[in-house]
């Protein structure tokens, strides 16, 4: 699949499992990322284009018209994840069919996820980094993910960030949720994926300030 966005790119890595999308069951998610309340983020599924289209009907629709406002992920063991699915308007789309030749016939592979993701709000300096791994590589998918946000951090970062300070900035970046991973643990990510919002306030600009002032970010 090619695209012209380095994001979708990143989640070309192949997927440990599927989730069963319990109350559309010709639907089956590898990939799954929520917000604290439990609204969806990013979606990864597949299906027939039939299927696809109704899915994503009954998310527009809404609870007055008949549409969906939650549904439920059904992994190998039976267990359920609740997706919020709040307000579609905030959702973006991609989708790509499958090679024609499969087991499975004529399927296709849709994206939903939060437009957010697509681009970093510059205006007010804050981002979005994605990653995708197998779950055999959390420790090193850990270390892209950081890469990954410590190289938005610069772009967002109205003053220079020299590499030899990133190890205090990363530190007060987790510890004061400058990056704010989305991990929670009502909401887990599901299926190797994880996603880290990054903001730069003034706070973040005040630390570095002062750093440079008391020489723990010598210059």
């Amino acid at each position: 699949m090619s695209t012209d966005k380095p994001w979708q790119a990143a989640l070309g890595a192949e997927a440990p499992s599927l989730y069963r999308i319990s109350e559309f069951p010709e639907l089956f998610a590898d990939a799954c990322l929520r917000g604290s309340d439990g609204t969806l983020k990013f979606i990864s599924f597949y299906g027939r284009d039939g299927s696809v289209m109704q899915f994503i009907a009954a998310l527009e629709l809404g609870p007055r018209d008949g549409g969906v406002t939650r549904f439920h992920l059904s992994d190998e063991d039976g267990g359920e994840h609740l997706v919020e699915t709040g307000s579609s308007a905030h959702l973006s789309k991609f989708s790509a069919r499958l090679p024609p030749r499969n087991l499975f016939g004529p399927l296709s592979q849709t994206w939903l996820y939060d437009s957010a993701f697509e681009q970093p709000d510059r205006a007010n300096r804050i981002g979005w980094v994605i990653y995708r791994s197998a779950p055999s590589e959390q420790q090193q998918a850990h270390k892209a993910l950081a890469d990954k946000a410590w190289a938005l951090t610069g772009q967002l970062s109205p003053v220079a960030l020299l590499d030899a300070w990133r190890e205090p900035i990363q530190a007060w970046c987790e510890h004061t949720r400058a990056w704010d991973s989305l991990d929670d643990r009502l909401y887990p990510p599901l299926g190797g994926i994880a996603a880290l919002r990054v903001s730069i306030t003034d706070a973040f600009l005040r630390f570095i300030s002062q750093g440079v002032r008391e020489h723990s970010l010598p210059v």
